[in-house]
């Protein structure tokens, strides 16, 4: 049976970038679908009827029956063990799952100049146990309760250092692949942070870890929630760009919405993330520009920056009117003010 799915992304909390293990779990913003706190983006998966919700945080910067979490083929294709929310037992979820998940975190990264992630595995658990908090308490959290099912000190490290995802639906949900979730930060839709976005995006990024779990938690409706580590980062960065775009170049449109923000962010440093906060560059008195191939501008709205620290802690947002596919486009953000001097950024992007 086909599933109605909604999606719902907590947006990432405050805090750290690159470097660190985690500190400061501010911010909480309210992300687009239902329950979202956290950077996240809410993106609708599937089609019918279900609906599906993520939560991206950073500090320092988720079948069958209620007894038995999934049932068929599409749970023996996705786990060598089954999940069972209503026991608390995470189950065993393929290699092959999590592999599609690095391959598709990469491939976005490195259309944007991006050095890989690669996987750490040893977090694999705890990213599952994070997880299995938010399915079986059918809610997203970076701070989860001691109180709730399913708690451990485990889920609560990964979930206050993680991108978080949720799907639910009257259908099963093991038939959506995991790298939906990673579309989805991408975009970031209804998230006026764009935290999700930031930390995919981030240079400094390291490595990541995934886990999930799906299930029937209430014994009717359908979750599938999961979490993928945003905050494991390298102290110095080798790659060609000083800054970061969205769009950028040659860009898919089932990975970009024409009605939400385009970003840019600086980076006058590549040894040291936070020397690309507010005190090395400032959008103060920042214009941007965007015109199509034959010279036309199009119209700007909602431009706004911050300082934040989901990733690179320097941010610029946009919207622009008239945006279509196969169509080359110029972007000029000029009078941007990086180590006290005035310059100007030029690049370009196409969708299709």
């Amino acid at each position: 049976m086909t599933a109605l799915c909604a999606t719902l992304m907590l947006a990432a909390c405050g805090g750290g970038g690159g470097g660190g293990s985690g500190s400061n779990d501010s911010g909480n913003g309210t992300a687009s679908s239902s329950s979202s706190s956290g950077s996240g983006s809410s993106s609708g998966q599937g089609s019918s009827s279900s609906s599906s919700s993520s939560s991206s945080s950073s500090s320092s910067g988720g079948s069958s029956s209620s007894s038995s979490s999934s049932s068929g083929a599409g749970g023996n294709s996705l786990y060598s063990s089954l999940p069972n929310i209503s026991s608390c037992i995470t189950g065993q979820l393929k290699d092959a799952e999590r592999t599609s998940v690095l391959a598709k975190l990469n491939a976005i990264r490195a259309r944007h100049g991006l050095p890989a992630v690669s996987y750490d595995a040893s977090d694999d658990g705890a990213a599952a146990e994070a997880a299995l908090y938010m399915a079986a308490n059918q809610t997203l959290t970076h701070a989860p309760d001691s109180t709730g099912k399913c708690y451990s000190a485990n889920a609560y490290r990964l979930a206050s250092t993680s991108n978080l995802h949720m799907t639910w639906g009257s259908g099963s949900t093991e038939s959506t692949p995991s790298a939906n979730a990673i579309v989805g930060y991408l975009i970031d839709s209804g998230v006026a942070s764009l935290g999700h976005r930031r930390w995919v995006l981030n240079p400094y990024l390291g490595k990541t870890t995934y886990g999930r779990v799906d299930g029937q938690p209430n014994g009717s409706t359908y979750y599938m929630a999961s979490a993928m580590k945003a905050q494991n980062g390298v102290s110095s960065v080798s790659m060609s760009n000083d800054f970061v775009a969205y769009p950028y170049g040659t860009y898919p449109s089932s990975e970009f919405s024409a009605s939400w923000f385009l970003s840019f962010s600086a980076m006058p440093s590549k040894t040291n993330v936070w020397a690309n906060g507010a005190s090395q560059v400032s959008y103060a008195n920042a214009s941007v520009t965007v015109s199509n191939g034959s010279g036309q501008s199009l119209a700007i709205s909602e431009q706004s920056a911050n300082y934040e620290g989901y990733g690179l802690p320097n941010h610029l947002q946009w919207k622009v009117a008239g945006l279509t596919a196969n169509t080359d486009y110029s972007v000029t953000i000029s009078n941007v003010v990086v180590g006290g001097s005035s310059r100007t950024y030029q690049y370009t992007f196409r969708l299709q």
